[in-house]
């Protein structure tokens, strides 16, 4: 049987919703094949006609960027429709604000971390050659002692 294209688009909407039905329940419920909806969920999450029906969680980081950039820019009104529209909650958004909030923050301290570990490797170079001349230090005073011993001293 052929199904129009925004009856597929809306079942697999449905599916990708949180908390939605099972493959199984909305096949049972619409009468549709559930390998046909399995073939249209892997259509549309995989780069078929419809890419904003692919889950939330399969966004990757640049487009939760572009969408928190466009949902900062949008009025309450056309919020709720863009979120509609992009099938997303205004949860998503917030969430996605704090982990990019995070992702700042955890770069700060990378960045601090590098720092750090760049001057530790700066003193423990210069450690290791005061370490040296340390060494060479105490032998010469070790063998001025020694040859002090056996020929004496000069002014003796």
């Amino acid at each position: 049987m052929l199904y129009a294209e925004n009856f597929k688009k809306a079942m697999v909407q449905k599916l990708l919703l949180p908390g939605g039905p099972s493959v199984l329940m909305l096949s049972r419920e619409t009468g549709v094949s559930e390998q046909s909806l399995y073939n249209w969920l892997a259509k549309y999450q995989n780069g078929g006609s419809a890419q904003t029906l692919r889950s939330p969680r399969q966004w990757t980081h640049e487009d939760k960027y572009e969408a928190l950039l466009e949902a900062a820019s949008l009025s309450s009104e056309d919020l709720g429709k863009w979120l509609r529209e992009k099938g997303l909650r205004s949860e998503h958004i917030e969430i996605w604000q704090q982990e990019m909030k995070k992702n700042l923050n955890q770069r700060k301290k990378d960045e601090e971390i590098r720092e750090l570990k760049k001057k530790n490797k700066q003193l423990e170079r210069e450690l290791h050659r005061k370490d040296k001349a340390l060494a060479e230090m105490s032998a010469l005073v070790v063998l001025k002692k020694k040859v002090d011993a056996l020929w004496g001293d000069e002014e003796n």
